[in-house]
């Protein structure tokens, strides 16, 4: 019997030891009392890794100086817009716990010095400064303000895969696409993208949207001022008419990656306000060892939507064409470009799902400059630079460049004159630029960027002559 008995104590023992060692390696149930602290470290340990061993983390300062002057018809050049603004930023961005969730924040500082003439379109615009109910007190204010607080996730791979993100966000899907001034514009809203390969479907949808010059989400509206007017007085002293609400913006899109291009395709709406479809395709060659040659074409069509929101009663379909070439040789990058609008129904063609609240990518403006879409009605407008790198004189991080545009059958907007319009203004740009980068040493990383650029037209009242200037200091720590 005693031997018996041993030999169940070793056997108990032996059992005890296995599920000891099983217990170690296999995964925990989280919902045992008695596995609770065990599976909290092993928690602890997987959102170390994703929040802070995979995450980035990288600080922000801008110093940006812009002075731009006007001039109206007769009149001698008077200042238009005189900013000085500081930036103090912070960008994180963390992994993916459990390789599923993660989340993105951005938030920044942005303070006046020194005086400010007209809108910047960086500081917080004040439409009431002084609170009186008076339009043209307005002024600009330092702001400090969440531009970005996002979760996001991802599901299977490269092959496979499913992305998102929702909450204060950038969005870039269909024809909803975010751009930036000294921080990027976000909206209240989710996007989605599912990948196969090289193709890649999604859909985007926003409810508000917050660029640099207010300090918070606000609802999109039919006025480009977001509703910022509201309350206040015409220049008649009669009550502003206030903005109309757009409920949401909303948009579908596919992109399929070419070996050395891609074919992006979108659909959007502002809900009772505008339509707006897309296409942009993109390819590249090497022309030899040394030269490649990367072309553009964009197409975007779009209709307002007949109504009160939209003030069109008999909508026209408008569009907006053009095509982009650059060729890159040695330190040289040259580009040419060409475009054409046809917007019956406003003065200029709206890239946008709103007014101004639905941000747009530039890039795909092929004919830009620092100060001019080239997009009114019935503007053809071409466009010539070139850029130099001084890599070869042993000075990498310096770059020059030289730009005009040139545009004709411009249109005089007859809302302002009351009479038909016509199509006899020309507007031509020319556009400078001196960047430099440290690429080592103590500043390695800070930018300086100087663009200078001019801007006439005639027989044309959509634009006044213009001269431009700005002068960009910018560095970025990684802290992690």
């Amino acid at each position: 019997m005693r031997i018996q008995a041993n030999k169940l104590s070793v056997l108990s023992l032996s059992i005890a030891a296995a599920l000891c060692s099983f217990t170690a390696t296999a995964e925990l149930d989280a919902n045992d009392a008695m596995n609770q602290s065990v599976a909290a470290v092993d928690l602890t340990e997987e959102a170390k890794q994703a929040f802070y061993e995979d995450s980035k983390l990288n600080l922000h300062t801008f110093l940006y100086i812009r002075d731009r002057e006007d001039r109206a018809p007769g009149a001698d050049f008077k200042p238009q817009i005189e900013n000085q603004t500081v930036q103090l930023a912070f960008d994180y961005r963390s992994g993916y716990f459990k390789d599923f969730i993660g989340f993105d924040v951005w938030g920044s500082t942005l303070m006046k010095i020194g005086d400010t003439v007209g809108q910047s379109e960086i500081l917080l615009y004040d439409y009431d400064c002084n609170d009186d109910g008076v339009q043209g007190d307005a002024c600009e204010k330092t702001n400090t303000s969440l531009n970005i607080a996002a979760l996001k996730m991802k599901l299977g791979d490269k092959d496979l895969g499913f992305a998102a993100r929702a909450g204060y966000t950038r969005i870039d899907m269909g024809t909803i696409r975010s751009s930036w001034g000294l921080n990027p514009h976000s909206y209240r809203g989710a996007e989605g993208k599912l990948s196969v390969g090289n193709f890649h479907v999604g859909y985007a949808w926003a409810d508000q949207f917050k660029n640099d010059w207010t300090d918070e989400f606000h609802d999109m509206t039919n006025a480009w001022h977001q509703g910022g007017m509201d309350g206040l007085v015409d220049a008649n002293g009669n009550p502003r008419k206030p903005a109309g609400k757009i409920d949401f913006i909303h948009s579908v899109g596919a992109i399929y990656a070419l070996d050395n291009g891609s074919i992006d395709l979108g659909y959007g709406q502002g809900k009772d306000y505008r339509d707006n479809w897309q296409a942009v395709v993109k390819y590249g060659w090497d022309l030899n060892a040394e030269t490649k040659l990367n072309t553009t074409m964009f197409y975007q069509g779009g209709k307002y939507v007949e109504g009160d929101l939209s003030g069109v009663d008999d909508a026209s379909v408008e569009s907006y064409v053009a095509l982009g070439a650059d060729v890159k040789n040695g330190g040289f990058t040259y580009r040419l470009a060409y475009s054409q609008t046809d917007a019956p129904d406003t003065a200029s063609y709206n890239f946008r799902l709103t007014p101004w609240a639905n941000s747009d990518n530039r890039n795909f403006m092929q004919t830009t400059s620092q100060i001019e879409d080239y997009n009114p009605d019935g503007t053809k407008a071409v466009k010539l630079s070139v850029d130099y790198n001084f890599a070869s004189w042993g000075i990498p991080g310096l770059s020059m460049g030289l730009g005009g545009n040139y545009g004709w059958d411009v249109v005089t907007d007859t809302s302002v004159t009351g009479d038909e319009r016509t199509y006899d203004g020309t507007m031509y740009s020319i556009d400078y630029n001196i960047r430099y980068r440290f690429l080592e040493g103590d500043l390695k990383g800070l930018n300086v960027n100087f663009f200078p650029a001019y801007f006439r037209s005639e027989d044309t009242n959509y634009k006044n002559d213009r001269n431009d200037m700005k002068l960009m200091l910018s560095y970025s720590y990684n802290v992690r």
